[in-house]
């Protein structure tokens, strides 16, 4: 608290307490360093070649430990981050000024044997510099340290462009100085609510996207920066905070312009009573915009920000400021490293089992001659074992092969078989056509020129769907054919598969139109000749003298032709209504005997030659032919068929890119756990 007792006598044993109180705080960042803050740096660095690697190799999906800073437009962002360097380095302005992220890795390098070392490996003289990244080829650009911030607005115009937008791509700056701490973050643009300029007017919610594509990552620490000149409960920093860390276990708060912040409440937001966050709130002054016209440095702003705590909060001046915020964050940083190690280290082993399953699945340098054997032995074993069945998929819930080609033939049947002719003709039509194939005299007995007349149009009525079965049975094998060629080969190797596919068809069709021919054949032949012969049953039996001994109409039994009284009232016709006789009545009872009789035992004949032609001119002499059939004409395309596809080459590419990258990851996890038995 900030009783009376705070203030008696501060003049002189504050002034000694707080110059002990900053050689204490700012000792040993220009001279030889603890072999504990070594190792700190090791880890944080550490995590930073993984993420270079990645960045550079463009796979964001791995997760790494990290520090995220959220804040509102004009929270104090920059200033935090500037206090944390002690050098003047980001892009300032009234509108949105950071458009990209940042990726912030902060290297102490002090004036020693250590720092000297890498000034010498890397051939430079400077204090402290900045370096960029080169996303392309995981190098660097060196720069000076003054250098850095019109770089970072020549990158931020390149990747978000000259208006106001922003862009998801990622900047990388390196600063090497002897007055950091070995840290790393992520700047984010400020949340801002209304667009300026051109931005679109949904800039509040791609902001808002970015920033939760970060914060999101449960390895993620977020550091949440609200103005202490302000409402808390309405800090947009920490609503996105609670929205993905809702227990705040990975959020620290850092509350700017404490100097703004008045009364008892500024005690209760700076010792956690308003802000429920578990791993801190640290208070710090910013540099106002009257400070930052007058030149005033970030040393001086450092040292007034000490003063000012020490004189209202001396209780609370330990906990607070942007000194104790650089090592609170390097300590944080550090155990979240530690303890995160064991899912960074499952999730890479997850990452390299599935590239080595892509690069399987790409295959390695191939012979041509002998990969098309193997292609044509796979295919013709695949095409043979689906049609025969012995390669079912039950799973699959759908027929095909031989299983399809056996519910095509019984469709058939059923459909050849459904036929009644006794529908298919009228009453008035049987009439007429005893009619006209008897001449001047009627038949006595059976109307034989009739019964031929009536049935060949029922024999013309099975071509359809006896030629449409024998295609449907081609549609089928054809599809057999794509589904038998190995999935590995046609994915690498897309021309080869293509051109089996295409001679298979070819063959395919040739032998559809011989097994379609040959049924057009069979029909033809039943068409042009009915044989008589097998209606001996009904000729001889006690159904003709029945039917010769009914002597009135009335007494017939009901007739198994539809009545079509129309039928001879069109304009054309001469005929006129039509009486049957007794006689007609007679043949036509008979002749729908008949036909039911005859007809069934067609269909029977035309689906099984349908089947037979089928099987033995088309799918088994397709499963016979094949694999000569293949062999022959591929032979000499082997050079030109057996090229692997850009698509493939660059996925094999990729993964191997992303195998080396993963396991030299790997390799620096287990560094880490060599490093850690160090503290």
């Amino acid at each position: 608290m900030r009783g009376a007792s705070g203030r008696l006598g501060w003049v002189d044993k504050r002034t000694q307490s707080l110059r002990s109180h900053r050689s204490e705080r700012w000792r040993g960042f220009n001279t030889l360093r603890s072999d504990k803050a070594l190792v700190m740096d090791d880890l944080i660095l550490s995590i930073n070649k993984l993420q270079d690697k990645f960045i550079a190799l463009g796979k964001e999906q791995v997760n790494l430990p990290q520090i995220v800073v959220v804040g509102a437009q004009s929270a104090g962002k920059s200033s935090v981050l500037e206090s944390l360097v002690r050098r003047n380095f980001l892009p300032r302005g009234t509108d949105v000024v950071t458009r990209c992220p940042l990726i912030l890795q902060l290297v102490n390098c002090p004036k020693n044997p250590e720092g000297d070392k890498i000034r010498k490996s890397k051939g430079i003289s400077h204090d402290e510099w900045g370096e960029f990244l080169k996303n392309d080829n995981n190098a660097y650009e060196m720069y000076e340290i003054g250098q850095i911030e019109s770089q970072i607005m020549s990158r931020t115009a390149s990747l978000a462009g000259d208006s106001k937008n922003i862009s998801r791509a990622r900047i990388t700056l390196r600063i090497f100085s002897p007055s950091v701490l070995t840290l790393t973050l992520v700047d984010l643009p400020g949340v801002t609510k209304v667009p300026v300029g051109d931005q679109p007017i949904d800039i509040e919610d791609q902001i808002l996207d970015l920033i939760k594509s970060f914060i999101e990552n449960p390895e993620s620490i977020i550091l949440a920066v609200t103005p202490g000149n302000t409402d808390m409960a309405t800090s947009d920093s920490l609503k996105l905070a609670k929205q993905v860390d809702p227990k705040g276990e990975r959020t620290l708060a850092v509350v700017t312009k404490v100097d703004k912040m008045e009364g008892s409440s500024a005690e209760d937001v700076l010792t956690g009573k308003c802000i429920p966050v578990k791993l801190g709130i640290i208070g710090v002054i910013n540099r106002s915009q009257e400070d930052l016209k007058k030149g005033k440095s970030i040393e001086d702003a450092i040292k007034n920000e000490e003063d000012y705590l020490q004189r209202e909060y001396p209780e609370l001046a330990d906990k607070h400021g942007s000194a104790y915020l650089a090592k609170k964050l390097q300590t944080l940083l550090v155990k979240h490293i530690q303890a995160h190690i064991p899912e960074m280290r499952h999730s890479f082993l997850l990452n390299i089992d599935e590239c080595k399953r892509i690069l399987d699945k790409c295959g390695g340098k191939i012979d041509g001659r002998s990969c098309l054997e193997y292609s044509i032995s796979t295919f013709c074993e695949s095409f043979g074992n689906t049609i025969k069945g012995e390669s079912a998929d039950v799973e699959s819930a759908i027929l095909t092969g031989g299983a399809k080609l056996h519910c095509l033939f019984e469709n058939l049947e059923t459909s050849l078989l459904q036929v009644k002719p006794c529908e298919v003709f009228s009453l008035e039509q049987v009439i007429l056509a005893i009619r006209l194939t008897s001449g001047v005299e009627l038949p006595l007995v059976l109307a034989e020129h009739a019964f031929d007349q009536l049935m060949k149009p029922l024999v013309k009525r099975t071509k359809e769907p006896s030629l449409e079965c024998i295609s449907e049975v081609c549609r089928e094998l054809k599809n057999v054919c794509r589904n038998s060629f190995p999935e590995e080969t046609a994915t690498r190797f897309p021309a080869a598969g293509e051109e089996v596919c295409k001679i298979v068809d070819g063959m395919i069709d040739d032998l559809t139109k011989t097994a379609k021919d040959y049924v057009l054949q069979a029909i033809f032949i039943e068409e042009r000749h009915i044989t008589r012969g097998q209606l001996s049953k009904i000729i001889s039996g006690s159904r003709v003298l029945d039917v010769l001994t009914i002597k009135e109409l009335q007494s017939f039994p009901k007739i198994q032709f539809r009545s079509d009284p129309n039928f001879t009232s069109s304009g054309k016709s001469n005929i006129g209504k039509l009486n049957p006789t007794i006689k007609d009545m007679r043949h036509a009872v008979l002749l729908g005997d008949m036909l039911n009789v005859y007809y069934e035992q067609l269909a029977n004949r035309i689906w099984d030659t349908v089947v037979k032609a089928t099987m033995a001119l088309l799918v088994k002499e397709l499963d016979k032919g094949l694999q000569l059939k293949l062999a022959s004409q591929l032979n000499d395309k082997v050079d030109q068929l057996f090229i692997e596809g850009d698509s493939i080459s660059q996925l094999r590419s990729k993964a191997e890119r992303e195998l080396q990258v993963l396991e030299e990851s790997l390799g620096e996890l287990d560094g880490l756990d060599f490093i850690m038995t160090k503290q």
